[in-house]
């Protein structure tokens, strides 16, 4: 059902990109077998009418709606979002449209919504150029209008924080957010499951819009939930340092247990705990994915199993294995009423971890290989952070100096060992060495004046761009020597990049580019044939920076790193690889 709504509504919105509309109007966007979906465009002003939308509903039973609009009047806006919400629509945003500035705030309307990275656009709300305001008045508007905004964002359970980086970004420009910062300001809620149930609930006939607003709950954690989050939290405070594990040990556990079958006093298992700790002070242990069943009724049982690494410091002697669990947990007190588990296979003469670095392999694969930012992706990749910080303290380390990509390891930590914060599968900023750009010097400058391309001959398959190209190559050689880098926008976070050969007039494409490699931002200098391109990879949801040796009129990959995930891509390059 979704994947269906997604290609109808992505082929529509293909036709709107780029236009602009005075006023607000509505297209019915078809869909096999349920309602349509309402496609919003055109500017808000203050003389649209929200009853447009709710006669829409009414008529068409429609249960989405997605946008192509730069935004208007903020009112009006918020004006929409409320009716969405009261309408009980949910909201979806795509890249190949635009929802920026004052949309967003209609977009928040949605009781469930979703939106592809950077389809989303905030900056700093401004008066109309027509509009002549006296200082004072300005000043009280703008607050007056600040206020409005912020009472709104908490009403449509948005993170107001969302207002103050809304704040930073000038009139004049726009920031497109993130996946994860859609997520963190509750942009974004809901899942894709609700939005296809919203989408499928549109079968039914239509019905007469309701008079009273109709409000969503936030997503309150099952006991269930909460249950396989103490446990998760207990796992990760053993995995910590002595203090701050007994320290947690201490609040976890009733004042008396059914600990291996015997009832214990707390002060008992305790010091039990604190001997184990004292024997083997490194540990790290991590539950298996998909390991954990949780069952509650008026206390919960949560079973599973764990796989650990410990080391002693004397003797350096280690352990590894995996073991069932067993807990029974009260949810009202937040403690431990029993515990008791069983070794079920031990690594004789192994002294790595490689139970826990399968696990982050495992959960890598899932991160670097998964849908874009879809619940599993982003699970993946939260367990392969968190797996990640238990080996570093537990002493191991991913990458050593002068590693790249596929040599990269988990090691014991040693001098030339980098530490990191969450290690992935290429080699990363920390364990990433930049090219030096005087091994790769320009192999000759610019004799004589600039040849301009033939446009109507040799170059005619650039014929399009020659505006550009011409003035980029005007201002002279800004890259190895005697070429021209010129980059050319093509949408939203898409553009393309020539590099024209100023001694033959010749141009050329540059390998990265366009819809596949958005957000595209490169460094480089006249001295040098290295070029340095930054782009966001969707499928992964990382920030990718690649070296390229413009040798001899032909691109040579040279090497390739992950320098974060998305929202790295808003750093320049330096920022990013110092």
């Amino acid at each position: 059902m979704f994947q269906r709504i997604l290609l109808v509504v992505t082929t529509v919105s293909l036709v709107w990109v780029g236009a602009a509309y005075a006023d607000i109007t509505f297209e019915r966007v078809p869909i096999d077998g349920s309602s349509p979906v309402l496609l919003l465009k055109g500017e808000f002003t203050t003389s649209d009418n929200t009853d447009q939308l709710a006669r829409e509903v009414a008529a068409t039973g429609a249960r989405l709606i997605t946008f192509n609009s730069n935004g208007g009047n903020v009112a009006t806006a918020m004006a929409y979002g409320r009716m969405i919400r009261s309408l009980g629509l949910s909201t979806l945003q795509l890249r190949s449209a635009e929802c920026a500035s004052a949309c967003a705030l209609a977009f928040v309307g949605g009781v469930n919504r979703q939106a592809e990275p950077g389809a989303i656009g905030v900056h700093q709300s401004s008066f109309s150029p027509e509009t002549i305001v006296e200082g004072h008045t300005a000043v009280a508007a703008v607050q007056a209008l600040t206020a409005q905004i912020m009472t709104y964002l908490v009403e449509m359970d948005v993170d107001p924080k969302l207002l103050q980086l809304s704040l930073s970004v000038p009139s004049n420009d726009m920031r497109y957010l993130t996946a994860s910062e859609m997520q963190s300001y509750k942009v974004t809620w809901g899942s894709l499951a609700d939005l296809t149930e919203s989408a499928a609930a549109s079968k039914v006939a239509p019905t007469v819009v309701p008079a009273t607003p109709q409000t969503t709950q936030a997503h309150l954690p099952t006991t269930e939930e909460k249950a396989s989050a103490f446990v998760t939290a207990y796992y990760d405070a053993w995995s910590g340092g002595n203090s701050e594990a007994l320290a947690f040990m201490a609040r976890a556990y009733a004042n008396t247990v059914e600990f291996y079958g015997k009832t214990t006093p707390k002060a008992a298992l305790i010091d039990e705990k604190r001997n184990f700790a004292t024997r083997w002070p490194v540990r790290a242990y991590s539950v298996q994915a998909g390991s954990t069943k949780v069952t509650c009724a008026e206390t919960c049982k949560v079973d599973g199993i764990v796989d650990w690494y410990t080391k002693r410091d004397v003797g350096n002697r280690t352990s590894s294995g995996s073991a069932e669990f067993s807990l029974v947990w009260d949810q009202r007190a937040g403690v431990i009423l029993s515990e008791t588990s069983e070794v079920i296979q031990t690594d004789k003469g192994v002294s790595q971890p490689v139970r826990l670095i399968s696990q982050w392999t495992e959960q890598n694969s899932v991160c670097r290989g998964g849908s874009g930012d879809s619940p599993a992706t982003n699970m993946a990749c939260e367990r392969r952070e968190a797996i990640s910080e238990k080996l570093q303290t537990a002493g191991w380390c991913y990458g050593r100096e002068g590693e790249y990509g596929y040599q990269v390891r988990w090691h014991a930590c040693e001098a030339t060992s980098y530490t990191q914060e969450s290690a992935v599968a290429v080699a990363s900023s920390a364990t990433f060495k930049r090219p030096d750009l005087s091994s790769y010097p320009a192999r000759g400058r610019l004799s004589g004046n600039t040849v301009m391309p033939d446009f109507k001959g040799r170059d005619r398959e650039f014929n399009s761009f020659r505006t550009r190209i011409r003035d980029g190559m005007r201002q002279g050689p800004n890259f190895a020597g005697r070429y021209t880098l010129i980059q050319i926008g093509c949408g939203t976070g898409c553009s393309f990049v020539i590099v024209a050969n100023n001694q033959t007039g010749r141009p050329a494409s540059f390998p990265r580019g366009g819809e596949e490699h958005m957000y595209l931002s490169l460094d480089f200098r006249r001295d040098s044939r290295l070029v340095a391109a930054q782009w966001l990879n969707y499928d992964t949801n990382t920030c990718v920076v690649e070296f390229f040796d413009f040798d001899r009129d032909t691109w040579k990959p040279i090497t390739k790193t992950d320098v974060g995930k998305d929202d790295a891509c808003y750093r320049t390059i330096a920022e990013n690889l110092p």
